[in-house]
């Protein structure tokens, strides 16, 4: 507040922000914005929920702004009012700050029951530019009339490239139509360049069985400034749907010529994401450079075709199987490219892991995608109680990452390095070399405990380990294999 204010002038203000009158009331909030007062911010909030008067609730937030130090915290405690006016209103005044400290505190009401709070919410949470409010918007796709779809298209906008991984899963996977065609209408508001990375996400979205999603998608792929996405509009021109065929037409019209993408090459690529496929007896690690190309079909579908044609090509490593054949007669290089050219990614074979003899699979999904694959390499008798038991086991390395199988495989160096370091442990702890044996046993215990398969508490059954689990069982484990591609 200035030095030229009194406080009876403060508190007068203060009082006729109540006033029946709304001439009063507007003026009560023209001069404490004025005046900057700081001590009137509370009643500027509670006046926020109870305000009949648009023009007056905007004076109201105008005045705020001017003390945004002191109504902050505030309106974030407002987000959480019963009133869903005062929670609509905070929303709108939090979005004009547009701060990323409050994506938290907008999270809740992000999903209001009340649609006029939901939708302020959406663009404050836009406004915000914080990755933290991306999922829960991505949640609230398909909500409500178009209106209320069009309010949460536009605060995507916002967003920009932060709200296109999330969008292209829902193309994908949303769980009703609406979803989906919703998810794809808003990555075409986001448009190029942000949206260009999601022309594979796009394009199986064209086979939807809800035929509105795939007319949605290649609307959006008409849309983007990319030749990848030309290209797929192109090969529209032949789909089974006759809408389809003839949004194509119009759409092919308008474009410019160009030659057919290329490969990318994976030099000086960051190849961050990936997927692993799996087949008996073998784990293929493939990397690509974005969780939206990892989440794809057509990442999935080939790396299976690579990991069944590794399973029967033995002794192939990552260069022989590159240049090895598919069935189709395509090479697996070649069928990589044919990938890369349509995603505008690097698409490259990292490893290739094998386990001889008999030996179960497993593949971990995070987020849907299979990041982790196990092979595990046993005896027993097959039947449905060795397929129980080999899961646990498989969960096990999944989850747990033990190095080794038994105590006995753990190599005479490791036991070394483990022993060296409870010992200068203990000394930096001031303990006497009386105690020397019992501080490496317990270490070597800790560490196996760590580190051992067998050894280890059971994650699915934490009552034993996993040498408790198998006993009495007729089964050994003869060794595992562990292939994980982490999300960048």
């Amino acid at each position: 507040m200035t030095d030229t204010i009194t406080r009876p002038d403060l508190i007068t203000a203060t009082v006729l922000l109540d006033d029946a009158d709304a001439e009063l009331r507007l003026r009560a909030a023209v001069d404490l914005g004025t005046w900057r007062a700081a001590e009137a911010a509370p009643a500027l909030v509670a006046r926020l929920g109870v305000e009949p008067s648009h023009a007056i609730r905007e004076t109201l937030t105008w005045a705020l702004l001017r003390v945004a130090d002191a109504a902050r915290p505030l309106l974030l405690d407002a987000l959480g009012d019963p009133n869903w006016l005062t929670r609509m209103q905070a929303c709108h005044v939090l979005s004009k700050l547009g701060d990323a400290g409050d994506a938290g505190a907008l999270l809740p009401v992000i999903a209001d029951p009340v649609d006029a709070v939901a939708s302020r919410a959406w663009w404050a949470a836009g406004q915000t530019g914080s990755p933290l409010v991306v999922e829960a918007m991505a949640d609230q796709l398909g909500r409500g009339d178009s209106e209320l779809r069009n309010s949460l298209t536009i605060a995507f906008e916002a967003l920009g490239a932060l709200g296109v991984p999330a969008l292209a899963r829902r193309v994908r996977r949303g769980s009703s139509a609406a979803i989906r065609e919703h998810a794809a209408d808003t990555l075409g508001l986001i448009g190029s360049p942000d949206a260009d990375p999601v022309v594979l996400s796009l394009r199986e979205a064209l086979d939807d069985p809800d035929p509105m999603v795939g007319f949605a998608a290649l609307n959006v792929l008409g849309q983007l400034d990319s030749p990848r996405a030309r290209e797929v509009v192109r090969e529209a021109l032949d789909a089974a749907d006759p809408r389809l065929r003839r949004l194509a037409a119009r759409l092919v019209r308008r474009h410019r010529a160009e030659p057919p993408a290329e490969a990318v090459p994976a030099e000086g690529r960051e190849l961050v994401d990936g997927l692993v496929a799996a087949a008996p007896g073998v784990l293929v690690g493939l990397a690509c450079e974005s969780a939206v190309v990892a989440e794809s079909r057509a990442l999935r579908t080939l790396g299976d075709r690579i990991a069944a044609l590794a399973a029967s090509r033995l002794g192939l490593d990552v260069a022989g199987l590159a240049a090895s054949e598919l069935p189709d007669g395509i090479s697996v290089a070649a069928a990589l490219d044919e990938l890369s050219a349509a995603s505008g990614e690097a698409v490259v074979i990292t490893s290739v892991e094998r386990l001889d003899g008999p030996c179960s699979h497993h593949l971990q999904l995070v987020d849907g995608v299979p990041r982790v694959g196990v092979l595990i390499g046993h005896t027993g008798e097959p039947g449905p109680e060795t397929d129980r038991i080999l899961a646990k086991l498989a969960l096990q390395v999944a989850l747990v990452a033990p190095r080794h199988v038994a105590v006995a495989d753990v190599p005479q160096q490791e036991w070394d390095e483990v022993r060296d370091a409870s010992l200068g442990r203990a000394r930096a702890e001031g303990l006497p070399d009386t105690l020397d044996g019992r501080v490496i046993a317990g270490a070597a215990a800790d560490h196996a405990a760590r580190h051992v398969l067998l050894e280890q508490v059971s994650i699915t059954d934490p009552g034993v380990t996993i040498d408790g689990l198998l006993y009495g069982r007729g089964i050994r484990v003869t060794g595992f294999r562990r292939l994980e591609r982490s999300a960048g």
